[in-house]
């Protein structure tokens, strides 16, 4: 049994992790983890693993304390080198199982490793699994865990233990020897997930004898198809973003599942939040028939604003991350690169030794104005013309001088009276998507 999990592993690891040979292995202490450990300990020589394990106290049980202790006796015998880590759990609005679960994935995010190895194994998956089609779920929660994942751009988790039941677990454990601790909220019949393992699934299975058998192998068949959706989701959003952003009117040749689909998966690449099916429906249809004008969506962790047939994402805290910050003095001084700050060469813009004088970034105000080559314009109109989006034009910086006069509106013109061939414009990136014309 031992030499068949390891073996097991040493297949996932060539198949699914070949290349990638720093793994942190998420330690709990318990049966699954302190078995994953002890097996990848077996192969580290064999595969020229750098492993490291990472302890995570959540601070939710009394022997929370001692399970540190343990791990650390474990790594220590094992020269395994351990990260620990005390977390605050965040129990508002979702729970005590999804607070933790958020808080461990904060911790596993961090690591300084290419893989985070979990140790979930086939009976994990098949309550997964349960727990999905329980509460609803689409496809991607019935496919429940995938062995191999992106964590972020550079850290994957993988889970070699999926197809390995947890008793053959405890009879790995048992032929070496290995103590592991029990944590007691995992007896909790309070929790929907413990209900599952010790009542509902045990009497479903009287009555299906292969029950996990035939979960695990819907799930792989649902695996497959959410792979071939996944296709499908990032072919389309590769029409819909030819030119850099998210094009309202090549989204509106799709079909409307596939609209759908990309609502949903826009608003969760862009990190606003997961929005209801009933939420995603009704956006849908006010996009497809908003020919012209603006309309906005809000959303769990954030907002989705429509301009001129794009989509601009805004979460949570987006003014403080794209606006300049507002300052007076000499203008080389508040206009550096170190602050954020760039100059690109115009037709016309101003000459150098307009740097060397006082002024002052601020937010627009209604009545500046701005001189043209023939009269002035106000600025808010400027910015109308230039097809900056109605949420964002009060919200533009103007650099001005001494006297509170406009001296330039950043990334897009500049005090036509002091201007000079080959002058400079100053460019804050993070306004220029919102910048749509002239092109």
């Amino acid at each position: 049994m031992a030499k068949d999990l390891c073996t097991l592993v040493q297949q996932q690891w060539q198949t699914q992790c070949a290349g990638h040979h720093a793994i942190e292995v998420g330690l709990s202490g318990g049966l699954d983890s302190v078995v994953l450990l002890h097996i990848l300990v077996q192969l580290r020589e064999r595969l020229g693993l750098q492993l490291t394990a990472v302890h995570i106290h959540h601070g939710l049980q009394a022997q929370a304390d001692d399970w540190v202790q343990f791990c650390e006796q474990y790594c220590a015998t094992w020269h395994v080198p351990l990260r620990v880590e005390w977390v605050d759990v965040n129990t508002q609005g979702v729970g005590v199982e999804a607070g933790a679960r958020h808080a461990r994935y904060q911790v596993f995010s961090a690591t300084s490793a290419a893989i985070i190895a979990l140790a979930h194994h086939a009976d994990d998956q098949v309550e997964t699994f349960m727990l999905a089609a329980l509460r609803g779920g689409g496809l991607r929660a019935l496919a429940a865990m995938p062995s191999v994942r992106a964590l972020n751009e550079r850290v994957q988790v993988w889970r070699p233990l999926l197809g390995v039941s947890r008793a053959a677990l405890q009879l790995y454990a048992q032929q070496y020897g290995l103590a592991y601790v029990d944590d007691p909220s995992n007896e909790d019949g309070a929790y929907l997930r413990n209900w599952l393992r010790h009542q509902g699934l045990p009497a479903w299975q009287t009555r299906v004898p292969h029950l996990k058998h035939h979960v695990l192998s819907s799930i792989a068949l649902l695996q497959d198809e959410l792979a071939v959706l996944e296709e499908v989701v990032a072919s389309d959003r590769a029409m819909i973003e030819q030119q850099g952003w998210f094009d309202c009117q090549r989204w509106r040749t799709l079909s409307q599942a596939r609209r759908q689909q990309q609502l949903m998966h826009f608003v969760q690449t862009q990190g606003l939040g997961q929005p209801s099916r009933a939420a995603v429906q009704d956006f849908e249809r006010v996009l497809w028939a908003l020919d012209k004008g603006s309309a906005q969506w809000q959303l769990p962790h954030g907002e989705i604003q429509v301009y001129q047939q794009r989509l601009f994402a805004l979460p949570q805290g987006w003014q403080q991350a794209i606006l300049p910050t507002a300052a007076q003095g000499r203008l080389r001084d508040i206009l550096t690169p170190q602050l954020g700050w760039q100059f690109k060469t115009a037709a016309y813009g101003l000459p150098d030794e307009i740097w060397a004088t006082q002024g002052a970034i601020r937010t627009v105000q209604a009545d500046d104005v701005l001189p043209l080559a023939t009269g002035r314009k106000n600025v808010l109109k400027l910015l109308q013309e230039w097809k900056v989006p109605p949420f964002m034009r009060s919200r533009w910086v103007v650099i001005t001088d001494e006297r509170n006069r406009c001296l330039a509106v950043p990334n897009i013109w500049v005090d036509a009276r002091l201007a000079v061939k080959g002058g400079m414009l100053p460019i804050w990136q993070a306004l220029q998507p919102f910048v749509l014309q002239p092109k």
